[in-house]
């Protein structure tokens, strides 16, 4: 945006705007500079509220700006000038951008000496309207003194009239006729009528009187003039009064906003203006919300305030009560303001004005809030906000005076709460969600959409709610469908076609939505009901649009501060890093000045100069932002969400959560729960738990919202896999608010304390099998449980090599968040490790007592594990043959996007494959259970594989982790390794801790040594010593068992005769760049962690001299399908045979023939021994033949 002054000869465009060219002369606040074909710095930083002003001197040649009155200086000194040129104000202005300009037909702010505006003050029309006004106000006292007689004897049975009133009656109407003439000019609204007003009455002296002067003249004006007439200038009046308060705060001082409001105040007193008002003019154009919200000070006032030694983060140590002090002063200051603001809001939600034939102002009130909400609302939806939402916004809320507006609206629900219903739970009544009371327009239900939702639980209404009320919601029903066929054809054939794309354009009354047509709703045109409002049922509906207002534009503020408290905690720990290395810098110079004080010449002490100037210079750039950050901290912490307002929000998820609670005891109507309720809940569940806290802290203390988070921990984890919420929003949802609960220390405690239905039902929620469903976040949420107890997973953070010290980093919770500030997922989520054992045992005693449960659990984990990594290293291999192609290769980002998610998650399903080794490892080590042999050994060959794949000999991955990649820097060699270390810890932690001199081959061990794919220097990879050569597979002799071959082995007890010969050839690679071993990460890995990886690998090198040298069958006998193991299971009828353990974990999904396809009724071993039937086969043709 650009202002200033420009000739009419100038031509602009899109690109050259006011200043950029010879003849026009700008001004940017912005960037604070002026432009005139070239450009220089000068004047403030403008910010919104601002009045800029601008003056011109022809004779002086001297163009000069004022902001807020305040002279920044001469900006031009030097004009063009010749025939034909003349200066006239101008603008360049942005897509987004807006003014109001003043050019004099409105009363100056601030008046510049010795200037004169545009255009003339209207002097005569001034003085006339001040005398009109003179009559006006006598005879409005008049009126008011007749007014209140009147009421004192309106128990009299007769009125009496006198002529004495006829004739202020017909002066009234002379009077009003000639004021009418000069009150259209907004001049002489804001100078005459506002400043009379103002000067006549005070908002206390109203309240006291409601027969005052100003009720009168209200009343003259209401009865006197044309109603097209007094809502024009209510219009201009309320026009001019939030051009006022939205002015930029001169110094400490809100006195001016306050008298502001005060005026409305005065106003909304008479009971006409009031619901005009409410109808007409305070919810268009964000009128209300910005009434409601308080501005900040100025950033020259906040340096006034808090000056740099004053300065307090954790990183600049500066006094931090002094600092608190200031917060305090500031929220001090604000509150006569806030306090005025909710008298205001009050007022404006009175509930004795109704009639039989007028609405009352609360039901005004909440009609207009509905809509004006879900206009709000659909920004979230720009589908349908585009093509067929006629919304009466054009532009979306500020995201902080949305805050503002909704924790107010929040204060007052819950103080009229208190005094209208001071004996009832605080709650929405779940009969509102499906008898019509409620309109939630195009949000759907937790159980779909309303209008199946109406046919299919029609018994359950009907039983609810009774017959004749569910006749009534049905007829409606059928009613506003026959409306919507008829707007559905106008809408396709009429002239919305011709006006898809303005948005906001309104074509009648008939506005619907898409889903208008399937949520079917009352009150099709929002007119208000006659009559005072129900007490219980709008107090419930203010409650139900604090919830859907918080939801659709009230949170996204509260992101930004917590983004700005992100960044004073990496300030922190870069100054905390810079004065730890000057300070050791500096301690050795000065040992070098002391011992080599002899030899040290000049050079050296420019040297050492330097080096303190460049440490001074690096504090100073990031202090300063860190002062900066700080101020603004100030007004957060004081006032944009300060302890007052973290209350409300705890308040409002409290109320959130028992009414969810209390619609889930309604049964199966609990599907009628509209979604925003639960869509809520994660983000409410953040703000409270993380972002409405100001300083870091790796965890935050949840004392004062403990109540609300156990409620919450309750309800999530009863209702975690609830069949009732059938939209996918919402189950995503349920999924974010575990998360939310799982990444602080406060929230695992309260899913602990929750009721033993609750954590029943969230485990076994979490372990269905991973089919058929978004797995990745339920697998995050089960590993929540785990991180801090698996190998060498004490921090979901990947290490770092060049990382110094032996002691981890304690940080807080990391989100990511795209460019709109939203979250995006848990599977981006970074906490810190809260290990649950209690949740442990659960998961544990669950998949050790239901064998089939825990068998389809596991066999979906391991499915799951074998895709990504396949997806993994197909992705890896295709990085490799381009980039070994090409030089300067470029990859798309959306491939190495896909190829880091798919290691993210075979890391995820290896550690959740470790969690339930350790917590049940009966499921594969004991061997009477069914499947038993089947997952120890398609365990045993992932790990084998996966370890072979990133170990040794180097291959795709150790190239593209040489690559060094910025969007490949999570595939590391230590989470993978770990993750499968951690995996054979748990297998043959039974066998470490008691069979210290293994004699014999166990089944375990067994298992893993006999894999094709194993090699003892994979496992030698990780302490970053392989002293095994690696065999070639054409290497290893094949053939069939022979004793005789083998005289070093004992045939009966396998144990050993002569020392194991070793005659294999050694494999021969390139050294890789980026070398790894265990003993690097001394934050995450532990001296007793690696000595664990030592005694395993001699464990096991022990015990495979035991087995025979002969590995591998012959290729002849080999199984067609794994082409490792040798063939034991023949399937009938079709007589086509594997190995055991590839059908078996075929038949897991499938009951058909690898071959043929034909259905297996048995399966047999070679020498007729039956492993497997088929039931449902089996008893067909037993059926058919009783």
């Amino acid at each position: 945006m650009q202002m200033g002054w420009a000739s009419s000869l100038c031509q602009f465009n899109e690109n050259s705007g006011v200043g950029d060219t010879k003849l026009s002369y700008g001004y940017d606040g912005s960037k604070q500079q002026i432009w005139h074909i070239s450009t220089k710095k000068y004047g403030d930083k403008w910010q919104i509220g601002d009045i800029i002003g601008v003056t011109l001197d022809v004779d002086k040649e001297l163009i000069e700006y004022y902001r807020n009155g305040r002279s920044m200086g001469v900006a031009f000194n030097k004009l063009e000038k010749g025939p034909g040129i003349a200066f006239y104000a101008a603008i360049s202005l942005g897509y987004t951008q807006g003014i109001q300009a003043n050019f004099g037909n409105r009363p100056f702010v601030y008046p510049v000496p010795g200037f004169q505006p545009l255009m003339a003050r209207p002097i005569l029309k001034l003085r006339r309207a001040n005398l009109l006004m003179n009559y006006l106000t006598n005879l409005a006292g008049i009126f008011a003194k007749y007014n209140a007689q009147y009421k004192a004897s309106a128990n009299q049975s007769e009125a009496r009239v006198s002529t004495k009133k006829t004739v202020y009656c017909i002066f009234a109407t002379m009077l009003i006729e000639r004021f009418t003439n000069e009150i259209f000019d907004s001049y002489i609204i804001e100078d005459v009528l506002l400043a009379r007003i103002s000067s006549m009455t005070s908002l206390t002296a109203e309240k006291e009187n409601p027969h005052s002067v100003l009720q009168g003249l209200l009343s003259l004006f209401w009865n006197f003039m044309e109603g097209d007439e007094i809502k024009f200038v209510l219009r201009k009046m309320v026009n001019a009064l939030l051009s006022t308060f939205t002015h930029t705060v001169q110094g400490l001082d809100y006195e001016k906003h306050r008298q502001a409001l005060a005026m409305l105040h005065c106003l909304c007193l008479n009971e006409q203006t009031r619901k005009f008002l409410l109808e007409g003019k305070l919810f268009k154009k964000h009128c209300i919300a910005f009434f409601l919200y308080i501005h900040p000070l100025e950033f020259y006032i906040m340096e006034e305030l808090l000056p740099d030694y004053m300065a307090w983060t954790e990183g600049i140590d500066g006094p931090k009560e002094k600092y608190l002090g200031i917060v305090e002063k500031v929220r001090k200051v604000t509150e006569p303001l806030y306090a005025a603001q909710k008298d205001f809001l009050s007022t404006l939600m009175i509930n004795r004005d109704g009639t039989p034939t007028s609405p009352s102002s609360r039901t005004l009130f909440l009609a207009k809030m509905r809509r004006y909400v879900i206009d709000l609302s659909m920004e979230q939806r720009p589908f349908h906000a585009f093509f067929f939402m006629q919304s009466s916004i054009q532009h979306p809320l500020d995201a902080p005076v949305a805050l503002a507006f909704v924790c107010i609206l929040i204060d007052q629900s819950r103080n009229m709460f208190r005094e209208e219903l001071p004996g009832k739970n605080v709650e929405v009544n779940a009969d509102y969600f499906f008898d019509g009371t409620f309109d939630y327009m195009h949000f759907d239900r937790v159980g779909g959409v309303l209008s199946h939702l109406r046919k299919v639980h029609r018994s359950d209404i009907d039983a609810r709610l009774g017959s004749v009320r569910t006749q009534q919601i049905y007829d409606e029903d059928r009613s506003n469908s026959r409306t919507n066929e008829m707007d559905t054809t106008l809408y396709l054939l009429g002239e919305n076609v011709h006006n898809v794309a303005v948005i906001g354009h309104t074509q009648g009354t008939n506005n619907t939505t898409f889903t208008h047509f399937l949520n079917p709703r009352t009150n099709q045109g929002g007119e208000a009901t006659p009559g005072n409002a129900d007490a219980e049922a709008s107090l419930c509906e203010l409650l139900d649009l604090c919830i859907i207002f918080y939801y659709s534009a009230g949170h996204k503020y509260i992101v930004k501060i917590a983004s700005v408290r992100d960044e004073i905690a990496a300030l922190n720990d870069v100054l905390k890093e810079t004065k730890y290395y000057r300070e050791d810098v500096e301690r050795k110079l000065l040992a070098l000045e002391q011992h080599a004080n002899v030899c040290m010449n000049d050079g050296h002490q420019h040297v050492m100069g330097e080096l303190r100037a460049k440490f001074s210079q690096r504090q100073n750039v990031f202090a300063t932002r860190s002062i900066s950050l700080s101020r603004k901290q100030i007004w957060l912490r004081g006032v944009a969400l300060n302890n007052q307002r973290r209350s409300l929000l705890i308040w409002m998820l409290e109320r959130m959560i028992r009414t969810l609670t209390n619609a889930s005891n309604t049964g199966p109507l609990f599907a009628f729960v509209p979604e925003v309720y639960v869509n809520t809940l994660p983000i409410l569940l953040d703000a409270v738990m993380d972002f409405s806290h100001h300083d870091m802290k790796a965890q935050f203390e949840a004392t004062d919202s403990e109540c609300a988070v156990t409620s919450a921990a309750e309800f999530l984890g009863v209702h975690s896999a609830d069949p009732r919420i059938v939209l996918a929003s919402c189950k995503d949802s349920l999924l974010q608010a575990l998360g939310t609960l799982t990444c602080h220390k406060a929230g695992v405690r309260a899913l602990e304390r929750s009721s033993r239905k609750s954590q029943v039902a969230l485990v076994r929620a979490l372990l269905r099998p991973y089919e058929n469903r978004a797995w990745g976040q339920s697998n995050w949420l089960l590993l929540r449980f785990w991180m801090g107890e698996g190998y060498a997973y004490k921090d979901s953070r990947q290490p770092c090599v060049w990382q110094g010290g032996s002691l981890p980093l304690h940080m807080g919770l990391c989100r990511s968040r795209s460019k709109n500030e939203t979250h995006t997922g848990l599977l981006h989520n970074v906490a810190p490790a809260n290990p649950s054992k209690h949740f442990q045992r659960l998961i544990g005693s669950k998949l050790i007592e239901d064998e089939p449960f825990a068998t389809s659990f596991l066999n979906s984990v391991l499915s799951q594990l074998n895709w990504a990594f396949s997806e993994f290293i197909l992705l890896l291999q295709e990085i490799q043959n381009t980039a070994q192609r090409q030089e300067n290769t470029l990859f798309e980002p959306k491939q190495l996007k896909i190829c880091s998610m798919c290691f993210e998650l075979t890391v995820s399903l290896m550690r959740c494959l470790e969690m339930i080794i350790t917590v049940a490892p009966e499921i594969v080590t004991d061997p009477s259970r069914p499947n038993s042999d089947l997952l120890l050994n398609r365990i045993c060959q992932l790990i084998s594989q996966v370890l072979s794949r990133v170990t040794v000999p180097p291959g795709c991955f150790q190239f593209v982790v040489d690559m060094c990649s910025a969007d490949l820097n999570a595939v590391t060699h230590f989470p993978i390794i770990t993750a499968a270390l951690g995996i054979l810890l748990a297998l043959m932690r039974s066998e470490m801790d008691v069979d210290i001199t293994p004699q014999k081959v166990t089944r375990l061990s067994r298992a893993f040594l006999t894999d094709p794919s194993f090699q003892f220097a994979t496992l030698e990879f990780a302490l970053g010593e392989i002293r095994t050569p690696l065999l070639e597979q054409k290497d290893i002799p094949r053939g069939n068992f022979d004793p005789s071959a083998r005289p070093h082995i004992d045939p009966l007890t396998n144990d050993l005769r002569v020392p194991f010969p070793t005659n294999s050839k050694r494999i021969r690679a390139d050294p890789p760049i980026i070398k790894f071993a265990l003993t690097d990460f001394p934050t995450h890995v532990n001296s007793e962690e690696i000595d664990n990886i030592r005694r395993l690998i001699d464990g096991l090198r022990m015990k495979q001299t035991l087995l025979s040298d002969i590995t591998l069958p012959s290729e002849d006998s080999l199984c067609p399908i794994c082409c490792a193991k040798p063939i034991t299971a023949v399937f009938t009828p079709c007589k086509h045979q594997s190995c055991s353990d590839c059908i078996m974990q075929h038949m897991m999904n499938s009951k058909v023939c690898f071959y043929c396809k034909t259905t297996i009724h048995t399966i047999e071993t070679l020498d007729g021994t039956l492993i497997y039937s088929n039931e449902d086969v089996m008893q067909t043709p037993m059926n058919e033949r009783a």
